[in-house]
């Protein structure tokens, strides 16, 4: 092995040499520039084959360095182990890394991280792999996925949950409702804690208890250097703050988090309020119902979310999906257009008081004979234990249902009628990788008004939107997340106070522009002899327009729902040159190894 390695340097030094005298004469060779710089791969490819060969030296297993050639067989048919673990969740990228290491500890992702710079290569860094943009994965690069990172304690003193790094929010809740405690996760079941707490952290919770990064004290970090620091309010508190929502990888490879809990309420229940449901007109061909002015339902959600007596509604978003601009009359108003709505609650308490709170304060949206469609189930409750006198949690995974998703089983039969008839409402949603693209503007604290609101309507209402995109598996849509809430209407913290990174705690809500296509797996991978990929394109340049759309009472991006196109600055707003200066001084990533498109510089 060493004499082939020799071989391989001796072969590359020469002809590096032999390129640069070419490269001397005075007369450019596009072809010899173009072999000057495959010298220059050859060279970064014979580094891997000497960190490969290093680490197994050192003791790493082999079948947890997963390479092209070297990867071992998987349980799926056709496909190595390399294979498996290179996928990531948004299926429109597919990276090549030079190796997987699958890290099962701190002192791993510290040995690979170190021994990656060492030889001059680049690094990604994984979790749960939900990056939008694909950048926790890269080609020619070496991954350290830290998935396999899962330790869990809980310490009922401080109530502080210390949680390693490769958990997802469906194996975590189980862990901590044991305890009666939960965490302000998010809505997907398959997201990794790291980078979600990293991002800020938006969910079901955050009406009642804000970000999910508002409770990060505490945190283990491989620096650029290749140092291990221990993160808490008294120690390394700059690099504290910049994890609470500064946006992954910039601040070193987290390999433990430290997360504040909250009780468990007594009840919860989860709901669906549908208005304006798409119905199939004819073949292929689907319109929503006129039912209620998609104006009426934003305003009362609206008015809903920023009521400071509605502490029982724990979190909320409203879904509204994209019209084609065609099956509209171009004369209608804004405020007559009918858009397939959804509103997603948490609710703190009985269905009869659920049902109660949705007569009441959204009975604009009512009509007698067209009256919107309420589902809901309980999804956790207090019950006796088994030893006497003792209490259990059950914390259903329905709570991690498609809250974003849209789903084409949802367009041909009564919405989750099947899962009702079992006496179970919502189907867990495991988020299936998928390909799909993403954008995102804020609502300011002023709310939209009535431009903003005319403007909005607007971008959901487009020629590049089709009449038939429903039957082919193509969903275009917005998401409105509620960030305002009794949390942050109560939040008065001292001088003293660390605070986050996170720049939108003064936000109303997120608009978060998604378009995904396809439900079945086949049809998810499939890149040819598909027919959505017909329409896929004016999906996607719907997602630029609206990106690019004004629309007056909103601002910044939130990088947890990353697109590239958008400037880093935008996304950290106040926070931004901040940030800058602490991963300057205190992360010690001097040649910026801990880069993405989208990190902090």
């Amino acid at each position: 092995m060493h004499s082939e390695q020799a071989h391989i340097q001796d072969v590359v030094a020469g002809l590096t040499e032999q390129l640069s005298n070419r490269e001397s004469q005075q007369t450019p060779d596009p072809h010899n520039q173009r072999r000057a710089v495959q010298a220059v791969f050859a060279n970064t490819v014979n580094n891997f084959q000497l960190f490969y060969q290093a680490a197994i030296e050192a003791g790493f297993s082999q079948s947890r360095l997963l390479s092209q050639k070297m990867n071992g067989l998987s349980d799926v048919a056709g496909l190595n182990n390399y294979q498996t673990e290179a996928m990531v969740f948004n299926t429109r990228f597919q990276q090549y890394p030079f190796v997987i290491a699958l890290c099962e500890s701190t002192v791993e992702v510290q040995f690979i991280y170190s021994l990656a710079i060492k030889f001059n290569l680049p690094i990604r860094v994984r979790a749960g792999g939900h990056d939008h943009e694909g950048e926790c994965s890269g080609d020619n690069t070496i991954l350290i996925d830290v998935s396999r990172i899962k330790h869990f304690s809980y310490n009922d003193k401080d109530e502080v949950a210390t949680i390693g790094a490769g958990y997802r929010f469906y194996q975590l809740t189980p862990e901590l409702a044991k305890y009666g405690r939960m965490i302000a996760h998010g809505t997907c079941a398959t997201v990794g804690l790291t980078g979600f707490i990293q991002g800020g952290g938006w969910g079901p919770w955050t009406r009642k208890h804000g970000m999910c990064c508002e409770h990060l004290v505490g945190a283990t970090v491989v620096l650029g250097n290749g140092d291990v620091v221990e993160v808490s309010e008294t120690c390394h508190r700059e690099i504290l703050w910049a994890l609470r929502g500064g946006g992954g990888m910039s601040w070193g490879i987290v390999t433990e988090l430290k997360v504040k809990t909250f009780e468990l309420p007594d009840e919860i229940h989860r709901f669906e309020i549908v208005w304006n449901a798409l119905t199939k007109q004819k073949k292929n061909t689907f319109i929503a119902k006129s039912q209620c002015p998609t104006i009426d339902v934003l305003k009362a959600w609206e008015k809903v979310i920023g009521a400071d007596n509605t502490g029982d509604l724990l979190g909320t978003n409203l879904k509204i999906n994209a019209i084609a601009k065609e099956s509209v009359d171009d004369s209608t108003p804004y405020d007559e257009l009918y858009h397939p709505c959804t509103m997603y609650g948490y609710w703190q308490g009985s269905e009869e008081a659920l049902r109660e709170f949705v007569a009441k304060e959204f009975a604009s949206t009512q009509d007698k004979n067209k009256q919107p469609k309420l589902t809901s189930s309980r999804v956790a409750f207090k019950q006796k234990g088994k030893a006497k006198g003792s209490v259990q949690y059950s914390y259903d995974h329905t709570l991690l249902s498609n809250w974003a998703r849209e789903s084409l089983a949802d367009q041909t039969i009564p919405l989750h009628d099947a899962l009702v008839k079992e006496k179970h409402a919502f189907t867990p949603d495991y988020d299936a990788p998928a390909p799909h693209k993403i954008t995102s503007k804020l609502v300011a604290k002023k709310g939209l008004g009535v431009q903003g609101y005319k403007q909005l309507l607007e971008t959901l209402t487009s020629p590049l939107i089709q009449a038939n995109n429903a039957s082919l598996g193509l969903f275009s849509y917005v998401t409105l997340g509620a960030i305002v809430g009794d949390y942050y209407h109560d939040l008065k913290e001292s001088k003293k106070a660390l605070g986050v990174s996170f720049p939108y705690r003064d936000a109303l809500y997120t608009i978060q522009y998604q378009t995904w296509w396809n439900e079945s797996i086949k049809d998810k991978l499939e890149q040819q002899n598909n027919s959505v990929y017909v329409d896929t394109n004016r999906a996607m340049d719907w997602i630029s327009a609206s990106r690019n759309a004004q629309i007056e009472g909103t601002y910044g991006a939130f990088i947890s729902f990353k697109d590239a196109s958008i400037p880093t600055p935008v996304y950290f707003q106040q926070n931004y040159q901040r940030l800058v200066d602490i991963k300057k001084a205190y992360i010690k990533d001097h040649y910026n190894h801990l880069r993405t498109r989208k990190t902090i510089i």
